[in-house]
């Protein structure tokens, strides 16, 4: 990844690097750009965190949506058991109460894209399940309307 763009090197060459786009896009990169950028190899370690931020209602029960979690996060394939999953709260939102699920991969053996998709359906069925709030941003408006018809002339449906 680079200046908000990614893909897979496919060739490195003199004065230009040909790069795979998870679209299957070939993408032709000055070595000058990529010498000047902030690069993230997100396979270069044996392990990568999937994080995944699930907002619940403030009247739901915390640790039965943390056990949630934590269990469908450990029975996705690929998931490693050390570091374990977890899922601490990490916001208290305008609507909901957030828990980060975090969970461990072998980047080089397992896609992050399918994990985390696998991870987020398995937690959101099982929050179904479980009846487990999952709400969303709403606002509530309040005050009153007063309609006024200026400047009309009277009809004889009026009168």
């Amino acid at each position: 990844e680079w200046d908000g763009n990614s893909g897979v090197v496919r060739e490195i060459r003199l004065r230009v690097t040909k790069l795979e786009t998870f679209d299957n896009q070939l993408v032709t990169v000055p070595n000058s750009d990529l010498a000047n950028a902030a690069l993230i190899n997100n396979v270069a370690n044996d392990t990568r965190r999937v994080s995944v931020g699930f907002g619940i209602g403030y009247e739901d029960d915390i640790e039965r949506a943390r056990e949630a979690i934590i269990e469908e996060g450990s029975r996705i394939e690929g998931v490693l058991e050390d570091p374990e999953p977890t899922a601490p709260v990490t916001e208290l939102g305008d609507s909901a109460v957030v828990l980060q699920g975090r969970i461990w991969i072998n980047p080089r053996e397992h896609s992050y894209g399918a994990v985390r998709a696998r991870f987020l359906e398995a937690v959101k069925q099982r929050f179904d399940a479980d009846e487990i709030y999952m709400p969303y941003p709403n606002t509530e408006l309040s005050g009153g309307i007063e309609v006024t018809n200026v400047g009309a002339k009277n009809t004889p449906a009026d009168d």
